[in-house]
């Protein structure tokens, strides 16, 4: 909704008042140069220039709308134009092989017999080509927009194209929205089509495109390029030249909410936090404290001996009982280590009894 709303004014109609406020000599989004060459840009546009020239394949550049091909293509042409042919194919006006035959017998001029076919005209005019380049100036053709033309036209160009000595015959430079590989036969395209694929511009190439266009119309880089303005201009632009130069004049004259900046504005969230920070934290110490309560418990647990259950026994009240059984011999006493006679011992002979002595004589 906003660049809706900054699209309702007719361009330049806010460079008055950004000159007023800024004092800017020009319109910064409004020079070409210095060509940008960062984010693949300058790596797409030697791509282009090395191909077009001795290449053996077509050329398919995509990006984004707005990322800058049309841009790429001019500096292809402004700086190769001595040494290479370039003819632009209007898109809007390829409605059929019809008009494509004629816009390819407008350039070939007498080359080519005006009673063929519009199929045969086209692979003519690639074999009527690569007598242009032996001549030392080779033929490119260069398709932008390449999404609004029809895919059956496409692949025409591309086959004649392959029909013919490639590394002669006219190059092909197709260009357009991301996706516009799958319109191509994917046989075809595998093997005989570069694609070049253009990225979105990040916060960090937005700031290095405008700086040195910043400088040269007279305008403050710290002013108009402060990092809360650079995160608008890189979220609403979406990484695309196109949207930048759309957003860029609502953001520095401030018509855009939050644009204005106000850095009293960025302490008062962190303050509101510092409460439940503060919570969150004595939450996190109980919770510890809790669990090493816990886990210590567990351990000590672990570590006492059960008790052994008492052993119960029953009573009687009353006599003893006498056991039935003879209480065993003890084992210290001496065993009888032979059978026992029966028989009973003789009793002993009694001693005779000694005779007295005689008494002496007187």
């Amino acid at each position: 909704m906003i660049e809706d709303n900054l699209n309702t004014i007719e361009d330049g109609g806010l460079f008055p008042r950004l000159q007023q406020r800024y004092g800017l000599r020009e319109n910064p989004l409004e020079l070409e140069t210095p060509f940008y060459p960062d984010a693949m840009r300058h790596h797409a546009l030697e791509s282009l220039r090395h191909l077009c020239g001795f290449g053996d394949m077509a050329l398919l550049l995509t990006g984004v709308p707005g990322a800058g091909k049309t841009r790429i293509l001019a500096e292809l042409v402004r700086s190769e134009s001595s040494r290479l042919d370039f003819h632009r194919i209007p898109s809007a006006a390829l409605t059929g092989s019809q008009a494509l035959a004629r816009d390819l017998r407008k350039i070939a001029r007498s080359g080519l017999p005006a009673d063929a076919e519009p199929r045969e005209l086209v692979y003519r005019f690639f074999r009527w080509s690569e007598s242009r380049a032996q001549r030392g100036q080779r033929l490119v053709l260069i398709l932008d927009d390449a999404e609004r033309v029809a895919p059956e036209i496409l692949n025409l160009l591309l086959s004649g194209f392959l029909a013919a000595d490639r590394s002669l015959a006219a190059a092909l430079v197709f260009a357009g929205a991301a996706g516009l590989q799958r319109e191509f036969r994917q046989e075809d395209f595998a093997a005989y089509v570069h694609h070049i694929s253009l990225p979105s511009l990040s916060r960090e190439d937005i700031a290095a495109y405008l700086e040195p266009r910043i400088h040269r119309a007279g305008g403050q880089k710290d002013e108009l390029l402060s990092p809360t303005r650079l995160k608008q201009l890189h979220a609403l632009s979406q990484g695309s030249f196109g949207r930048l130069k759309r957003v860029a004049p609502g953001i520095w004259l401030d018509m855009v909410s939050g644009s204005r900046s106000a850095p009293a504005r960025n302490w008062p969230p962190l303050m509101t936090f510092r409460w439940p920070a503060l919570a969150l934290v004595l939450l996190g110490a109980s919770w510890w404290f809790v669990s090493s309560q816990y886990d210590e418990s567990v351990a000590d647990a672990g570590s006492v001996d059960v008790p052994e259950e008492p052993v119960r026994r029953s009573i009687t009240i009353g006599p003893e009982l006498i056991d039935s059984e003879p209480q065993s011999v003890q084992s210290d006493l001496t065993e009888v280590s032979g059978p026992i006679d029966a028989r009973p011992e003789p009793e002993p002979e009694p001693e005779p009894e000694p005779e007295p002595e005689p008494e002496p004589e007187p």
